[in-house]
């Protein structure tokens, strides 16, 4: 046990020599060659250590690069999302307004007819019953039989139902429908009909009566129940026989009835008076 401080104290001392020896050599220039071998061996050991940290830096930077940048990528997400969403907003204010422009032109255009606007807040699901529902009804003094348009004067049908503030239009395209037509650039008359698949065709065209595609087909005010003049379509594809007693012609609506949003209901109308021939 006492033998056990003594050697300490012996190593303590000899290391204490054996460093004021290599400081002296060290001054003296003797260690020269041992500390050159010693740099030649630790400088691979010490680079390589230097990489390392260096390498570590680097990956540790690349990580909060990375972070950084996922960031950064899901504020520039958020950002384009809102701006597509305002944009898909802005475009759809921009497809009302036209139209509701158009509406505010045909009324303007036409001063002796009373209009209301109504928006569409339903479809009649079935395919043979084709109708909307649009937000206004007795409450604005609307009654069956009343014309319904939307822009540029497009036919679109007319009030079946009314209810205290809902109204069911009867579209053109329901099987049901029937509308009293002429053809603009001859004058022929016809009758414009829903068919079960959807489409329009103008029926009872006499035969010698000239139809062509592209011919627009208007609204003729026989029977009074509607006005003059009023777009129902264009004609796409003309049927005519000798055989038969009249041709008939396919439409295609002036009015996507499909995508219907805001319409105008005609109250009430004054036809235009025939002029009478001068003496």
């Amino acid at each position: 046990m006492l033998n056990r401080p003594r050697s300490r104290s012996w190593i303590f001392f000899v290391l204490t020599l054996v460093a004021v020896l290599a400081l002296v050599l060290h001054e003296a220039g003797q260690l020269q060659p041992v500390e050159d071998l010693a740099q030649l061996v630790i400088a691979p050991v010490q680079r390589s250590f230097d990489g390392l940290v260096n390498s570590t830096g680097d990956l540790f930077g690349m990580f909060r690069e990375v972070r950084e940048l996922r960031v950064e990528n899901r504020d520039l997400q958020d950002e384009n999302n809102r701006l597509r969403s305002e944009n898909i907003r802005l475009k759809d204010l921009e497809a009302e307004n036209i139209t509701l422009r158009d509406l505010l032109k045909f009324s303007r255009n036409t001063p002796d007819y009373v209009t209301l606007a109504a928006d569409v807040i339903g479809r009649d699901p079935s395919p043979y019953l084709n109708s909307i529902t649009i937000n206004v009804g007795d409450n604005r003094g609307l009654k069956p039989g009343m014309p319904v348009i939307t822009g540029g004067s497009a036919l679109v049908g007319r009030i079946k139902e009314v209810n205290p503030r809902t109204s069911k239009v009867q579209l053109l395209q329901d099987v049901n429908s029937a509308v009293n037509a002429l053809i603009q650039s001859s004058r022929a008359n016809g009758l414009v009909k829903g068919q079960p698949d959807g489409s329009l065709l103008m029926d009872y065209i006499p035969l010698e009566e000239k139809v062509a595609t592209d011919d627009v087909v208007l609204t003729s005010g026989l029977g009074g129940d509607l006005p003059r003049s009023l777009v129902i379509g264009q004609v796409t594809d003309v049927t005519k026989r000798d055989i038969d007693l009249f041709q008939s012609a396919a439409l295609r609506p002036a009015a996507d009835l499909n995508r219907l949003e805001v319409v105008l209901v005609i109250l009430s109308f004054e036809s235009p008076t025939p002029q009478q021939p001068s003496k």
